[in-house]
């Protein structure tokens, strides 16, 4: 058998950011490092998105852009960062903390959507990931509640009638795809105060990240993440992040990625209204 196909790779669950990570062979010895980066090549990656037949449906939003663009815009009012843990709930973090909570502060301003909220309900009872148009489906639908009505972390731990009554009051109007291969497209939507649902492919370095620039992957591909795309810088050709893995991650919770990667990188992008 060839030695790649005999690799045991250790399984991180994304958020729980370990400050150690290792990748063995059959034997439990730390694979060579020259093959693990060799993964990561931007000339040889294939450019997202890539969309499911059924996300081929959901229509994109276009934006028109003013006509003054500003060289750096981050959006105002984003929650601070908060951390996952050990739960692969980066989907209901970004699109429901994040997304749901800076949209309805406008009416509420102590509303803080639950994360624990929608990943309890639908997670089926296991600490897996969601996709996105999941997610947005599930927001629309039946909306997310208050965290003073559901907040526990606990996955097997499903919702009670209550909370599911309450999250009716907080629910999106809609839901659209981004073109992420389009750079005006991304930032017309982040200049109308929206932030744009990510999901991207990462790497080991990705969780231990304790700078603003994530340069480039490298390590082995651990899976996929759901982040919130909340700014962009021109000159530096970087979009901005916010994680939720806690503020001591990367930045203060946050990271830029070059456009290069992020165009390699980006397999869905959804806003919300």
């Amino acid at each position: 058998m060839e030695p790649l196909k005999r690799i045991l790779t250790l399984i991180l669950i994304l958020g729980s950011l370990v400050s150690s990570c290792v990748t063995v062979d059959e034997e439990g010895n730390p694979l060579d490092e020259r093959k693990k980066n060799a993964y990561w090549n931007l000339q040889k990656l294939p450019e997202g998105p890539f969309w499911s037949d059924k996300e081929k449906d959901i229509p994109f939003l276009v934006v028109g852009l003013p006509s003054e663009l500003p060289q750096r815009f981050v959006l105002e009012k984003v929650p601070s960062a908060e951390d996952q843990g050990r739960l692969a709930a980066g989907t209901a973090y970004a699109a429901g903390y994040l997304l749901m909570s800076m949209r309805e502060r406008g009416a509420d301003a102590d509303y803080t959507c639950s994360p624990e909220f929608i990943y309890n309900s639908l997670n089926g009872g296991k600490n897996v990931g969601l996709e996105i148009l999941e997610v947005m489906e599930f927001l629309k639908g039946v909306g997310c509640a208050d965290r003073s009505r559901f907040s526990i972390k606990d996955p097997f731990i499903r919702p009670d009638q209550d909370a599911i009554a309450a999250a009716h009051d907080h629910r999106i109007k809609g839901f659209a795809r981004v073109d992420l291969s389009r750079p005006t497209h991304i930032m017309a939507n982040l200049l109308e105060g929206r932030p744009v649902i990510v999901t991207l492919q990462v790497s080991e370095n990705f969780l231990s990240l304790d700078d603003m620039e994530w340069k480039k992957p490298e390590g082995l591909p651990v899976g996929r993440h759901t982040v919130a795309l909340i700014g962009f810088d021109r000159s530096s050709e970087v979009w901005i992040f916010q994680n939720s893995a806690g503020e001591d991650w990367g930045h203060n919770g946050r990271f830029s990625l070059h456009r290069q990667w992020f165009s390699r990188l980006a397999t869905q992008g959804y806003v919300a209204w």
